[in-house]
């Protein structure tokens, strides 16, 4: 009975009690965050939500915003997590450390759930939380596309695909002069991170063209272009996803109602991505295993990562750690993260040079004129070797200051496993740190003029220590970075000295957005052939 009392009482008074249960919250939110141990300059943050409505979706430009008005380390709270963005390259030194042993920051991100949902952390390399896991991984994934024999197949590869959008190119300009470019790009980027990876293309460049009004089509069965279409869009969901999975508590990606839908579509594409990588793992598997053993194997990505250490392996990784194959979980991880990763960062890396080198056509003028001292005429196609890229000294200047003012991934995360000091601010072991890699690009202190587009800064040697961000450093660095500048500078190459290249509108600014990674949107250009 007193219990029946009790209900009716809260009952009847319910509408004094919630607020007065909300005014509490709030006071107790506000005394912890004006109280917190070790505070650094940022933003007031709201109940529940932190700073979520400041960073909003364009986490770099925002990012900027936060830095110039408290400095070049700042925290901020992300719905309950504090998060310190480090944003000079003097304060990375630690973040940066190339040694293993007591690395503060050898974890990527703290434990999260949505990351455990995803499968990344505890496979894989971009955030496996099982050190031993990853150093295995990241070992092999090394060992494999900055082997010689790789790099060498891997020139054919992207010829390959060059060669195809040529012929795609001339017979379009016969019908329009005008392209936009970030599709041509995507469609050509994934022909050629999946050809490397697996030895087999999409096919997504050839269903692209079929798709424009004009084009002589290319037959391609009708099967193919439903499972290349659905692999493809799973690849970018898959990828558009994790900001979903890593931001938003697990409380309410799960019971709130029109989240919890978006959930279901994300998850039920991790789990459609995982079975069917698996397929292709175990379909080059048996192939393999049905090959003579003196059977040279084509040198892509997953051939290698299948025969590490194994019999076919012609070239074994050194090491007692390192001397067993990788497993099948390994395999599909380590190729679902290089697809992923690789290819968005790539397509809009490459679509961010061609608007600067069209928005500049001196630095065009001076690339072409590397190609003609490094391959001689022109009017041939190169003959690309390893060799011949490295010698392009102003062509990478150009893609570093591209990646400089435009990186990939503006803003990336690590955490720290151990408590520490950065800038005279004590952080504790468990913060979760953005490295603010736009906010380092275009610092004052490190670069003269940092708005101002000028290649030449790279050719001189006074490049201040970590200013440059956009592979990342540190024991975390990407591994895939050499290959990913090998396949711009050949892309590079066979465009340049094979078309003729101009902007639709050359006083338009570039239209771009952060989507998981910096997403150039639309990037309209002229075409015609060189002459």
């Amino acid at each position: 009975m007193a219990s029946l009392n009790i209900i009716g009482y809260l009952l009847y008074n319910l509408n004094k009690i919630i607020p007065t249960l909300i005014i509490a919250y709030i006071f107790k939110y506000y005394l912890s965050w004006y109280t917190r141990e070790n505070p650094i300059p940022g933003p007031i943050p709201l109940p529940l939500i932190g700073n979520l409505h400041q960073i909003g979706k364009d986490l770099g430009k925002e990012a900027i915003k936060l830095q110039k008005k408290y400095g070049d380390i700042f925290e901020v709270m992300l719905g309950p997590s504090r998060v310190i963005f480090i944003s000079r390259a003097e304060l990375m030194e630690k973040i940066c450390s190339p040694a293993l042993k007591n690395n503060v920051f050898a974890y990527r991100s703290l434990p999260n759930a949505g990351l455990d949902e995803m499968g990344l952390s505890k496979s894989g390399i971009s955030f496996n939380m099982d050190l031993e896991g990853w150093k295995f991984n990241r070992r092999v994934l090394s060992h494999t596309i900055m082997s010689p024999i790789f790099l060498r197949e891997n020139i054919n590869f992207v010829n390959q695909i060059f060669d195809e959008l040529e012929n795609y190119w001339i017979n379009l300009l016969k019908f329009e002069k005008k392209i936009d470019f970030t599709k041509w790009s995507s469609y050509v980027v994934t022909d050629i991170i999946l050809t490397s990876i697996t030895g087999k293309k999409s096919y997504s460049t050839t269903i692209y063209y079929n798709s424009l009004s004009n084009s002589i089509e290319t037959e391609v069965p009708d099967n193919i272009i439903n499972e290349s279409l659905k692999f493809i869009d799973s690849i970018y969901m898959f990828l558009t996803s994790f900001l979903f999975f890593y931001i938003i508590p697990p409380f309410i990606r799960h019971n709130f109602p029109f989240i919890k839908s978006i959930h279901k579509k994300y998850e039920d594409n991790v789990e459609w991505l995982d079975t069917e990588f698996e397929k292709v793992i175990k379909k080059r598997k048996q192939e393999i295993e049905n090959s003579p053993v003196d059977q040279p194997l084509e040198h892509n990505i997953l051939n290698l990562l299948i025969t590490i250490n194994t019999e076919r392996d012609i070239n074994k990784i050194s090491g007692i750690d390192y001397m067993r194959p990788m497993n099948d979980v390994e395999i599909r991880d380590t190729i679902k993260e290089i697809f992923s990763a690789g290819a968005d960062t790539t397509r809009n890396s490459l679509c961010f040079i061609i608007y600067y080198i069209l928005k500049y056509p001196e630095v065009k003028d001076k690339l072409i004129k590397e190609y003609e001292s490094i391959y001689g005429d022109l009017t041939k196609k190169p003959n690309i070797t390893n060799e011949s890229l490295d010698k392009l000294v102003y062509t990478e200047a150009v893609i570093s200051e591209v990646a400089r003012l435009k990186p990939a991934v503006p803003v990336f995360l690590r955490a720290t496993s151990l408590d520490t000091e950065i800038g005279g601010y004590k952080i504790k072991k468990g913060t979760q740190i953005f490295t603010n890699y736009i906010g380092v690009h275009m610092h004052e202190d490190h670069w003269n003029e940092p708005e101002k587009f000028n290649p030449d800064r790279f050719l001189n040697d006074n490049i201040v220590k970590n200013s440059l961000l956009n592979f990342g450093g540190g024991i975390r660095i990407c591994p895939g970075r050499h290959w990913a500048i090998k396949n711009l500078k050949i892309l590079l190459i066979r465009l340049l000295t094979k078309f003729d290249m101009t902007l639709v509108d050359p006083d338009s600014p570039l239209k771009s957005e952060f989507k998981s990674v910096e997403h150039c949107n639309e990037l309209e250009i002229y075409v015609k052939e060189r002459e």
